[in-house]
């Protein structure tokens, strides 16, 4: 079946059809006639439930904050409350990655916001290329991990796992991430002042700090609600996410910059993201079916606990594949292979699966950013301007990818920042 699916990848055929084509083959060959019965009431089981509503809701908050402007008034609001902080810009980055990340919930579309608004005044102030590229892609990563993460809505279907227990528990390890990216900017600034040349920058008076935080507070506010609303059992991911589409929407017409052009961008990206989203998730439920008739499931879960090592080399083992798979793979393709093969290993082997979901998150946050793959790449490629190479991309971001492995050792080794906010929730 693997051997199929690669030989269906590489004639360009989209993940979501290529698993389903074969999902229906093999579950023909195991099951008989009746595999497309199975399939179909697997596939509406699959997502046909209160849950995946957060989905669709999610994209479409990120969009509204994205193509109505909030995001740059945002990014632009915390710009001047930084003062002469060794790489200034870069910081920016990170902190605007933070909020925006928590904002729209779109790896891609946070890099793509951010590249835009920073690549052309980081090369105006004598940046180094690969500070600059390696900072924002990395920042724009941040968005799978902070909530509300169109990512996580989707592993929770795979997984079959909470999505409110997944939302909230990747709010500390992004905020490591982003902590172990601010230290690394101003240490390595610091050290090397060539890599961020300082500037003489204009004098913000308080007023105009104060008047900034007109356009930042409001996106701020509308997070808490939404994160807090599930992190205090108020409603759940779906009522949340609800609520994130009508604060948006108010926030957009408040600041005047909803228009009937907006609106329908907006709801085109929804459609699209979350129809290919979900599509996904009932190729992987078939797939877990496949697993589960073939005996293929049990038995990988028999030979692992049987293996005379620990449990801690399996793990290591299967985020060194998954960390393999991104520099080549996206991450919804590498969740749809390696999600329904992995969990019931992690289960008959007593750990708890929630803590693996959020370190394997943090990996396949990582594989935005992997060469020669890295989707944050090549978004970025595609909003520098023409002599930034996609080799020095590359090598920029080299630095950012330990921080990132550093990052995922921290949440393996202390499950605690993986599980301790989710523990509250109960």
């Amino acid at each position: 079946m693997f051997g199929a699916l690669i030989v269906l990848m590489a004639s360009g055929i989209p993940i979501a059809f290529a698993f389903g084509v074969l999902n229906l083959g093999f579950l023909y060959v195991l099951v008989g006639p009746g595999a497309v019965q199975a399939i179909a009431l697997s596939s509406f089981t699959s997502i046909g439930t209160f849950a995946f509503i957060a989905l669709p809701l999610f994209v479409l908050m990120g969009e509204l904050v994205l193509h109505s402007g909030l995001a740059a008034l945002a990014i632009t609001s915390i710009g001047k409350w930084l003062g002469k902080v060794p790489g200034r810009l870069a910081v920016l980055a990170v902190l605007a990655g933070t909020a925006f990340g928590a904002g729209s919930g779109s790896s891609m579309a946070s890099s793509a916001t951010l590249g835009t608004i920073l690549v052309p005044e980081m090369r105006k102030q004598g940046y180094d290329t690969g500070l600059a590229v390696g900072t924002l892609a990395t920042s724009g990563g941040l968005a799978v991990l902070i909530p509300p993460s169109a990512l996580m809505v989707i592993f929770g279907g795979i997984s079959q796992l909470s999505v409110g227990d997944l939302l909230i528990g990747g709010i500390l390890p992004g905020l490591l991430l982003a902590t172990l990216l601010f230290g690394y900017i101003v240490i390595v600034c610091t050290v090397r002042p060539d890599l961020a040349p300082a500037v003489e920058l204009e004098r913000v008076s308080w007023s105009e700090r104060l008047n900034a935080l007109l356009y930042f507070l409001p996106l701020v506010v509308l997070v808490l609600v939404v994160l807090g609303s599930i992190f205090m059992g108020i409603a759940t991911p779906s009522e949340s996410a609800a609520m994130g589409v009508a604060g948006a929407f108010c926030l957009a017409v408040a600041y005047r910059r909803l228009s009937w052009e907006i609106l329908r961008k907006a709801l085109l990206g929804t459609v699209e993201v979350s129809g290919f989203a979900l599509l996904i998730v009932t190729s992987a439920t078939a797939f877990s079916q496949i697993l589960a008739h073939s005996g293929a499931a049990m038995g990988l879960s028999m030979f692992a606990t049987e293996l005379p090592v620990s449990p801690w080399i399996i793990i290591a083992s299967m985020q060194i594949v998954i960390l393999i798979m991104g520099a080549f793979m996206e991450p919804i393709s590498i969740m749809l292979i390696t999600v329904p093969i992995f969990f019931p290993v992690i289960r008959s082997l007593g750990l708890d699966p929630l803590w693996f979901a959020i370190v394997t998150m943090v990996n396949i946050e990582l594989s935005l950013i992997t060469p020669p793959f890295g989707m944050n790449l090549f978004v970025l490629k595609g909003v520098s301007p023409p002599d930034v190479t996609l080799g020095a991309i590359y090598r920029g971001v080299i630095p950012f990818v330990l921080i990132n492995i550093i990052a995922l050792a921290l949440v393996m080794l202390f499950p605690p920042i993986a599980t301790f906010l989710p523990g509250l929730m109960r």
